[in-house]
């Protein structure tokens, strides 16, 4: 685990120490620094935690005047285990020397990087191909500058601290912020799967990879393909326990993190520790169940039990400081807790994470799929007219929580398809709500730049795919690594833990791309083939325990013990002065869900989180 950062300096008289600042404006990402000196005004910089030496990170070649910084690891190159290659970054040296421009498509890793050719005189930054690690850029009239968190580029002091409305309003509609947009105006994101090149001609972004379904979809027996996908997840967990063969792992007790842990356990025995954390509140423990599984494999669980209702507003700080951005998914509470656990035991941790945006395991999917078979002929007719851009003109009241203003929003809702549907049911300021809390100026920007485009854009590339493949590619390409992704690797780095999740592994995304969506989700079984292949592996309470995800209750606390705090961030005059939104509504709306009387369309519990944690990353970032 580390950072990396560097500049490009258009000036004659940067300072030596920029990198170094740069780097230390994230110690948790690790304090060991190393600097590059590429040429006048061209630098790169790493930093790594615990004991691993810096040539872990960095590396140099003489004779072909070649430099790289890396953040993170590689699981696979040609002919990987039996390389002689002592470090990862001289390993990327090598293969793009070999290679150039099509060396990242040789490898497959969790890392973020930067490598500078002298010859060519030119800087390419890369993010893996699902995005696990975060890389930032800035282009100003003085300088390039990168790093692996929003806060290094700040640093850097090369730019202005401008507010993006369009990313406030993306954030809004999706409870992220996408890539390649960031809350600030001058600072973008490397997207997963691409490259920068930056050279004195200026800068230009390619792709070396993107998700994509295979044509020709696989037919064989269940048998057949439930024994491929074991063979190629065990592979892939032998990668990552190859590089790290210390390495622990979380347990949550659902079917991804146990399916790590099974086979884990199968590789090297019982002899390592599962870490997870659950809530005194019953209905969101899931201790117990990681305990079944721990108990089945003969693992050591260590647990920690969360209770910090009073100490809750300083947690949220310092999680959005984390971030680098405002958040809605509030699992990263528990994830914050297990990482900080973990981190007393391990210095890395393999993950489940991704099967369900994968393969398909969430809630929002099965509905979809039911509702597509089992919905009255009305409602599917409804649909078929596409009369969502008619209906989005038409003037009617939104926020309000009566039974005529809920029929109205149902009627607009179920004039979009069903994969839109989803994006819309999960959005924490809905177009209707939009009406009513946004100032003119963010209702403009919203008008000018429909929030949809991206996910419109997403479904189009995949017109002709069925239903669940549409609403997985979608997941996979947006909702993963601009949510979950960040959550995990902000959560884990925030305490100094490595953390890399087998089901990121570019063979085992193939295999599934390659499969048919029955494979998948069948009736009501959500991520059928995994299921099957883990059988042997798991007791049946596990194979058949309802999913829960780190659920956790925020709604409750918030209404029950922080009312008082609600009030006070959200109906503060710094925040109703900054223009966002309109204050009376405001005040409307919060007192409403307070009281109770709220629902998703008119500002619920989603609603409060973002709005409370949009306004947390001003005064942190903007307000000091």
């Amino acid at each position: 685990m580390g950072s990396i950062a560097g500049y490009w300096s258009r000036k004659a008289n940067t300072t030596t120490d920029l990198t170094l600042r740069m780097l230390k404006a994230a110690p948790h990402r690790g304090t060991n620094y190393g600097q590059i000196k590429c040429s006048d005004g061209i630098e790169l910089g790493v930093a790594s935690a615990g004991s691993l030496p810096n040539s872990s990170f960095g590396s140099f070649d003489e004779s072909a005047e070649t430099m790289i910084v890396l953040d993170g690891a590689i699981f696979a190159f040609p002919d990987f285990e039996n390389t002689k290659f002592p470090s990862d970054p001289e390993l990327l040296i090598h293969s793009y020397l070999q290679y150039q421009d099509e060396f990242l498509s040789k490898i497959d890793g969790s890392f973020s990087l930067a490598l500078y050719d002298s010859k060519k005189s030119r800087l390419i930054l890369a993010r893996d191909r699902l995005g696990t690690k975060p890389l930032f850029f800035a282009s100003t009239g003085d300088a390039f500058v990168f790093g692996s968190e929003i806060k290094m580029i700040l640093e850097s002091r090369f730019l202005e601290k401008r507010v993006s409305l369009n990313s406030i309003d993306s954030f809004l509609s999706y409870s992220y912020v996408p890539a390649p947009l960031t809350m600030l105006e001058a600072i973008q994101q490397v997207k997963p799967g691409h490259f920068l090149v930056v050279d004195h001609a200026g800068v230009s972004e390619r792709a070396y990879w993107r998700f994509r379904y295979d044509p020709i979809r696989r037919q064989e027996s269940l048998d057949n393909l439930a024994e491929e996908f074991l063979d190629i997840f065990k592979k892939a967990v032998h990668r990552r326990l190859f590089r790290f063969p210390e390495a622990c792992s979380f347990l949550s007790g659902g079917l991804d993190s146990s399916s790590v842990a099974a086979m884990m356990q199968h590789i090297k025995g019982p002899s390592f520790k599962v870490f997870t954390a659950g809530f005194k509140e019953k209905a969101y423990n899931e201790i117990e169940d990681a305990r079944v599984v721990a108990n089945h494999l003969g693992l050591d669980l260590l647990d920690t039990v969360i209770d910090f209702e009073d100490g809750f507003p300083s947690l949220l700080e310092k999680i959005v400081w984390h971030h680098d951005s405002p958040l809605a998914d509030t699992s990263a509470i528990p994830s914050y807790y297990a990482s900080k656990l973990a981190k007393e035991h391990a210095d890395t941790v393999l993950t489940g994470d991704f099967p369900d945006q994968l393969i398909g395991g969430s809630g929002h999917q099965v509905r979809a799929l039911s509702r597509e078979k089992n919905d009255p002929v009305l409602l599917k007719g409804l649909r078929e007219l596409r009369l969502e851009k008619v209906m989005q003109g038409i003037r009617w009241k939104a926020g309000g929580t009566g039974f005529l203003d809920k029929v109205k929003r149902f009627m607009y809702r179920e004039t979009f398809p069903l994969e839109k549907q989803r994006i819309l049911e999960s959005m924490p300021v809905p177009p209707l709500l939009k009406r009513c809390l946004y100032s003119r100026d963010l209702m403009e920007i919203n008008a000018a730049a429909d929030p949809l485009e991206l996910s419109n854009a997403l479904f189009k590339e995949v017109e002709g795919e069925s239903l669940l493949d549409k609403i997985l590619y979608y997941d996979i390409l947006s909702y993963a690594p601009d949510d979950l992704m960040i959550k995990v690797e902000r959560m884990t780095t925030a305490h100094g833990l490595n953390a890399f999740s087998p089901f990121h592994d570019a063979d085992f995304v193939s295999f599934i791309a390659s499969l048919p969506p029955e494979m998948k989700i069948r009736g009501n079984e959500r991520k059928f083939i995994m299921r099957q292949a883990m059988r042997a592996f798991l007791p049946e309470h596990t194979l058949n325990k309802k999913k829960q995800g780190f659920a956790m209750p925020i709604g409750e606390w918030l209404v029950r013990n922080l009312s008082g705090y609600v009030r006070d961030i959200l109906l503060d005059s710094r925040t109703l002065n900054r223009g966002y939104f309109k204050k009376d509504f405001m005040r409307q709306m919060t007192e409403s869900f307070l009281a109770g009387k709220s629902d998703y369309a008119s500002g619920s519990e989603l609603t409060i989180v973002c709005l409370l944690t949009l306004e947390l990353w001003h005064r942190l970032f903007l307000d000091k």
